[in-house]
C-alpha cells in the first residue's frame, strides 16, 4: 500500500497517478510495464515515484484496492432496495450492480482481463485476498438483515454463507460458457441451488 507521503499529496496529483496506472496496467502486459512509464504518463520525477510506492507491485495492489472500494460504495447503495425485496431478488441486484460498475468503463473490462490473464500469481493472491473480504463484509450484512426478516433460518452459519456466495458469483465467468451464456440466468440457478441449503 503506498507511503504515507502519497496521501498527503493533492487529490488531483493523486487522481493523475492513479489514472496513469490504470491507463498503463490496462493497455500493456504486466511483465512489460515500467516505472519510467508510468512516471512519464503521471507526470512525475521517478524518485517521486519511489516515495510514494515500494515498487510496480505495490501501486498495483492499491489500485485494485481502490477500484474495490468504488465498486463497493456502489453496490452498497442498493441497500435502499432490500426493504423490498426477497434475499435471491437482493443478491441479483447486487451481481447486477457489480456488473454494471465493471463494465462501465472499458479500461476497467481490460484492466479485469489482464488481472486474470497476466497478473503475477503472487500479486493476485494479496490483491484477492484483500478484495473478497469487502464483498464478504457486505453479504454478512445482507444475511443478517434477512435473517431478521424471517427468510433465512436463524441457526445459519453467517461467514460460510457469505464466503459461498460471494466465491460463487465471483467466479460466474469461469462456469462452462457454451452451457450457459446468460450470466445473469447462471447467477439465478446458483443462487437457487444455495438457497436451498441456508432457508
Amino acid at each position: 500500500m503506498p507511503k504515507s507521503t502519497f496521501f498527503n499529496l493533492p487529490d488531483e496529483k493523486k487522481d493523475k497517478i492513479f489514472e496513469a496506472a490504470v491507463n498503463e496496467f490496462s493497455q500493456n502486459h504486466y511483465g512489460k510495464i515500467t516505472i519510467d512509464k508510468i512516471v512519464q504518463k503521471a507526470e512525475i520525477p521517478k524518485g517521486s515515484f519511489y516515495q510514494y510506492f515500494e515498487n510496480k507491485d505495490d501501486l498495483y495492489v492499491f489500485l485494485f484496492n481502490q477500484i474495490g472500494n468504488k465498486k463497493k460504495y456502489t453496490i452498497e447503495k442498493a441497500k435502499k432496495n432490500i426493504e423490498k425485496l426477497d434475499f435471491k431478488s437482493y443478491i441479483m441486484l447486487l451481481l447486477e450492480e457489480g456488473d454494471r460498475f465493471e463494465n462501465e468503463d472499458i479500461k476497467l473490462i481490460k484492466l479485469k482481463d489482464k488481472f486474470m490473464n497476466e497478473c503475477p500469481q503472487e500479486i493476485r493472491k494479496e490483491i484477492l485476498y484483500n478484495e473478497f473480504p469487502k464483498s464478504y463484509s457486505l453479504l454478512i450484512e445482507v444475511i443478517k438483515l434477512y435473517i431478521e426478516k424471517g427468510e433465512l433460518r436463524a441457526n445459519l452459519d453467517i461467514d460460510s454463507a457469505a464466503y459461498i456466495i460471494t466465491q460463487c458469483m465471483a467466479n460466474l465467468g469461469f462456469y462452462n460458457i457454451k452451457e450457459c451464456r446468460n450470466i445473469k440466468g447462471l447467477g439465478e440457478r446458483v443462487l437457487d441451488a444455495i438457497i436451498k441449503g441456508i432457508k
